[in-house]
């Protein structure tokens, strides 16, 4: 019996959970879209190449959608049987609330294993090739669209401008063409009356036939012998019909190597991640050595021979080497120099020499500690970014298990099945996470709070809430039955409906 039962709650929601799934991740999806639609359009692209895209950042979302569709089928999954009166006849039948979440309670512990291999091991391979691709096609340069009235750049260098563009045969109307190879603005310009305009067959040159136009190119500047006066000498040419070849070496989408972005932190797994914090961690403190030794030697001890022989030594000791066998295997003389003392004996003059030089090396070593404060900075955040990365993977699945115990006795609290109050409610909870989340995040990268702190904070933050509610929703208490509130505004209803006594 108890089977059967366990059989009928897992079919009850894995339904609803693949529906809320890929309805989540298509939500996304259309974000995505929308982030990136100004690097996508008037590319030329063909469609398999946007369908790899898309399955690539289908995929990046996995981990987002995942947790909130097991919230919102849990939700589903419970309400509907709240709503049926199907979880109170197995409460009657002798059916504890923790045993009718316990078949689920399995599956989604299985899930959030899942979704941290799938997080480990597929996302870093996914993020690569989705990153790598988008690149390639941001980098791409558009495909040549020339539009009515609207300065276009097919290639670089070269700027076009049609007043009038006609569908048959791609005829042109007032063509205006700038040649800025020579890198010295608008000195070479090739107008004409009308044109037309057509590609090789190899796509690889566009070619403009242009009809009666001229040509316009400014010459180098001269100087004249006497005034030494500057001349700007120009020629201009005209024609009846020319021809201009502009080669097209950018169209075709060129795919850029994973090397540049293999190292990339969200291309990395867990143990990737520890082995490139470790060497970032080294990397800085060689770094800060470096700056250490850097300040002392060259700012505070830059003069080292300013005492005179007889003006040097206060006071002396001995001091013995001593090495692993406790023997003595040489002596030092260490030399210790009073300052005021020493700044004591000069005179006026020298006095204020030795503190402007001071000053000098002060300001020196405020600037140099300003322009390396931004670097260490900078090594800092990048060990951040990675560190977050690495707690995302186990964040993610322990959020899948968190939102499956929330998500369990709030449908049985609701006693609403199918896409109406559980969605609203699933969103609130997970814009209420996500937000926690996000602001966490942000404090991590701004070296505010550590890592562990701000990664797990959202989770730490949602845990004492789903005791508690989990821990009513077994006891069947009171305060949390939808009656309890509805008993409640009806008392304040009767309460008004009363008239004021006079």
């Amino acid at each position: 019996m108890i089977k059967k039962l366990h059989g009928y709650i897992i079919k009850s929601f894995i339904g609803p959970w693949l529906a809320s799934f890929f309805i989540g991740v298509f939500l996304l999806l259309m974000q995505f879209l929308w982030k990136y639609i100004d690097d996508l359009v008037g590319k030329g692209l063909e469609w398999h190449i946007i369908a790899e895209l898309l399955f690539y950042a289908s995929l990046t979302l996995v981990p987002l959608a995942l947790p909130v569709s097991i919230l919102l089928a849990t939700i589903m999954t419970y309400g509907g049987l709240g709503e049926k009166y199907e979880l109170f006849a197995m409460k009657s039948g002798g059916v504890s609330l923790i045993r009718i979440i316990y078949p689920l309670f399995i599956l989604n512990l299985f899930i959030s294993l899942g979704a941290f291999y799938f997080s480990n091991n597929l996302l870093p391979y996914t993020n690569l090739k989705m990153r790598t691709l988008l690149y390639s096609i941001q980098q791409q340069r558009p495909e040549v669209n020339l539009q009515s009235g609207i300065f276009t750049e097919p290639v670089d260098d070269f700027v076009i401008k049609v007043d009038r563009k006609l569908r048959r045969d791609n005829a042109l109307e007032s063509v205006i063409i700038y040649d800025h190879r020579n890198k010295s603005g608008n000195t070479n310009v090739t107008t004409s009356n009308y044109g037309n305009l057509k590609t090789s067959a190899d796509e690889k040159i566009l070619i403009f036939d242009l009809y009666d136009g001229y040509r316009y190119e400014e010459l180098e500047s001269r100087k004249t012998s006497e005034k030494k006066t500057r001349t700007y000498p120009h020629q201009k040419s005209f024609f009846k019909q020319k021809t201009v070849f502009i080669e097209l070496d950018g169209l075709g989408l060129d795919r850029s190597d994973e090397e540049l972005f293999k190292s990339g932190f969200e291309m990395l797994n867990n143990k990737q991640l520890i082995l490139a914090t470790d060497s970032l961690h080294e990397k800085l403190r060689n770094r800060e050595s470096s700056i250490s030794n850097n300040i002392v030697e060259y700012n505070l001890f830059k003069a080292k021979d300013i005492s005179s022989k007889e003006n040097k030594t206060e006071y002396s000791e001995e001091k013995n080497i001593i090495n692993e066998n406790d023997s003595v295997i040489e002596k030092k003389s260490i030399t210790y120099i009073n300052i005021d003392s020493l700044y004591n004996t000069l005179n006026e003059s020298q006095k204020n020499k030795v503190i402007d030089f001071a000053l000098n090396y002060g300001r020196s070593a405020s600037t140099y500690i300003g322009a390396v404060k931004d670097e260490i900075t900078g090594y800092k955040r990048w060990i951040a970014r990675h560190d977050i990365e690495y707690h995302r993977k186990y964040v993610v699945a322990v959020a899948c298990i968190l939102f499956f115990l929330l998500g369990a006795p709030l449908g049985a609290i609701i006693r609403k099945g199918g896409f109406g109050i559980p969605v609203i409610v699933s969103v609130f909870i997970f814009l209420f996470y996500y937000i926690i989340s996000i602001t966490f995040e942000k404090m991590v990268r701004e070296l505010v709070i550590t890592p562990e702190t701000g990664m797990w904070a959202s989770s730490l933050i949602l845990l004492p809430v789903t005791i508690y509610i989990l821990n009513k929703a077994t006891k069947d208490s009171i305060s949390l039955s939808p009656q309890f509130y509805q008993t409640i505004i009806n008392k304040f209803k009767r309460s008004e409906d009363k008239p004021i006594l006079q």
